[in-house]
């Protein structure tokens, strides 16, 4: 049997997901995971050694690694986690800042008129989701406002003055794509301070879909998901490669999974201008929980599919799956929200045609099962 070492022990809550896939790919091939914490000190890479020495480590996947423990560790297979430096032979599993950017614009729609994009000042990775975020919103004829502040990644709420100035300076209504949660959270609350609503005044999307952050708000905040599974897998690969000998990549790449979209980027209603698209959206209001698609609202408006979803979008910032989708997702929470909601009938009552159908929906949606969201939604924190 094979013992990798997870160095530091995960704690990060949007990094579970990863290691939990990393675990589950090791399983098979019959490996063990051990996990050591992180100890602040000059001797950190003597620890580490006699730690590895003391449980016959066979490899280590590192985060966020100092110099002194990666010489302590070398000659053992290893593989960092979405780290800017790793010691040289070391393959790196890291995320796709662009196909974020790329995936918080989709979110975001195309059918507003007022954009902006918020981020952090001096680091790479933030520079890499603001710019694809633009980059999305030119290809469809759009600008956005770029925001830099000077903040730890991790509490940009120390810029909050900063921050507010920022946010008094945009004009209304405004779409906003913050490049992680924490951010995300930082606008939400400047946003507040101001007197603005949200999702009217602004709409806002994250990224990394951390639950502590995105659901300790009324305003829950949407979020771009990392394929963090897909990831885990990643780094199973680049494990085994070396372990057999061979020579793995330098770097594998993992991108997003799709966004969990919440309160803070849903579309006040506003009566469209084309008469086919308010028919469209009556129909849906009307049947969404009857388990009607995409080609029955385009019948109902009347025209071509392609001509139908593009007026849509234009018109409202959401394609027809979207919106039925939200409406459905507004039942299912409101529905679930109460004590005496079976889930078993859930599937007939929102319009889902199996109950693994739903199960999929939600999980896409927010990240979690329901009855992981009901816990938290009925807990005395929520």
């Amino acid at each position: 049997m094979k013992t990798i070492l997870l160095y530091p022990r995960p704690e990060s809550t949007k990094y579970r997901e990863f290691y939990l896939s990393l675990m589950a790919e090791g399983r098979k091939r019959g490996w063990r995971f051990v996990s050591v914490d992180r100890s602040p000190g000059p001797d950190e890479g003597e620890r580490i050694r006699k730690i590895c020495e003391d449980l016959g480590i066979d490899g280590w996947v590192g985060w966020h690694v100092g110099a002194p423990v990666s010489a302590a560790m070398s000659g053992i297979p290893a593989v960092f986690v979405d780290s800017g430096h790793s010691p040289p032979g070391v393959p790196v599993v890291h995320h796709d800042n662009a196909a974020f950017g790329d995936a918080a614009a989709e979110a975001l729609g195309f059918g507003g008129e007022n954009y902006a994009v918020l981020g952090f000042a001096g680091i790479r990775w933030s520079r890499a989701r603001e710019r694809a975020f633009a980059a999305r919103l030119r290809e469809c004829g759009l600008r956005c406002k770029a925001i830099r502040i000077d903040a730890p990644f991790f509490k940009p709420y120390t810029a909050h003055d900063k921050l507010r100035r920022a946010i008094s300076k945009l004009k209304r209504p405004v779409s906003v794509f913050a490049v992680n949660d924490s951010l995300a959270d930082a606008v939400l609350s400047s946003s507040e301070s101001l007197g603005w609503h949200c999702p009217r005044d602004i709409r806002i999307v994250g990224c990394d879909d951390d639950e502590l952050i995105c659901m300790a708000s009324p305003v829950t905040l949407s979020s771009v998901r990392p394929d963090w599974g897909f990831g885990g897998k990643l780094a199973a690969e680049a494990m085994e490669i070396q372990m057999r000998g061979g020579k793995p990549q330098k770097e594998y790449v993992y991108g997003a999974a799709g966004v969990a979209r919440r309160a803070s980027t849903r579309t006040p209603y506003r009566r469209p201008v084309d008469d086919r698209v308010e028919r469209g959206l009556a129909f849906i209001a009307a049947e969404f929980a009857s388990g009607i698609s995409v080609p029955d609202v385009v019948r109902k408006m009347g025209g071509s599919r392609r001509h139908c979803e593009r007026r849509f979008r234009e018109e409202t910032g959401k394609s027809i799956l979207e919106t039925i989708e939200d409406r459905r997702m507004d039942l299912l929470t409101t529905l679930l929200g109460g004590e005496k909601a079976r889930i078993s009938a859930l599937p007939r009552q929102c319009g889902f045609p199996s109950a693994a159908a739903l199960r999929g929906f939600f999980r896409r949606r927010t990240g979690m099962s329901m009855t992981e969201w009901r816990r938290g939604a009925n807990s005395p924190m929520a």
